[in-house]
């Protein structure tokens, strides 16, 4: 009786997390796109999210760990998965499905995690250091699946691993900067859908 009243506000709370920390998240990454990293405080921050200035600093400890968090989530639903037993031509063809859920989901916060990434264009710190590695290793992981899904068959051994890596990656940032260039003329479901079944017809070949 007692763990089924308290199960209610133990969901509150919880939500009550979340929604702060998405709240303190796309302060952050406004603040970052209209000023540059190095120019966006904490405290801002956390007036920009409707908080105390402190609210970053309870929450995250800082700045670049609040950061930190939202790339990782981000990278983490996008990467090349990396399971055993799982065909590779699935998992070079993931992150276009990743990208695709991600956009269903939750739109607002994607566009805007894709601009910070754009941003990072224009920042000579660490943050176009960290988008800078992210890709590498996307690029990387995509390279192997290619690899191994020419091992086990189900990618044609005429594919260039690095060329398909290379490629998917330049196409990928291409569709991403024409959705959040002008999202109402751009059907980014629709553009992702093709693109995932232009790329297996062409690597199962």
């Amino acid at each position: 009786m007692g763990n089924a009243m308290s199960s209610p506000s133990r969901r509150s709370q919880r939500e009550r997390v979340e929604e702060s920390s998405r709240r303190l998240a796309e302060a952050a990454i406004e603040l970052i796109a209209e000023k540059g990293y190095s120019n966006t405080t904490a405290q801002e921050i956390g007036i920009r999210a409707g908080y105390s200035r402190a609210m970053v600093r309870e929450r995250f400890g800082s700045k670049e760990a609040l950061l930190e968090a939202v790339l990782q989530d981000y990278e983490g639903r996008i990467d090349v998965p990396q399971q055993t037993g799982t065909p590779g031509l699935q998992r070079v063809l993931a992150p276009i499905l990743a990208l695709r859920d991600f956009a269903a989901e939750d739109p607002r916060l994607l566009r805007a995690v894709l601009s910070l990434n754009f941003e990072a264009l224009h920042d000579h710190d660490a943050l176009r250091q960290r988008i800078q590695e992210w890709l590498t290793q996307l690029e990387e992981g995509i390279r192997r699946a290619v690899t191994d899904g020419q091992v086990d068959g189900s990618v044609s051994g005429s594919c260039d691993a690095h060329e398909v890596a290379s490629e998917m990656i330049a196409t990928g940032i291409g569709y991403a900067y024409a959705w959040i260039l002008d999202p109402a003329a751009v059907d980014f479901d629709a553009v992702l859908t093709r693109w995932h079944d232009r790329m297996a017809e062409r690597l199962s070949g």
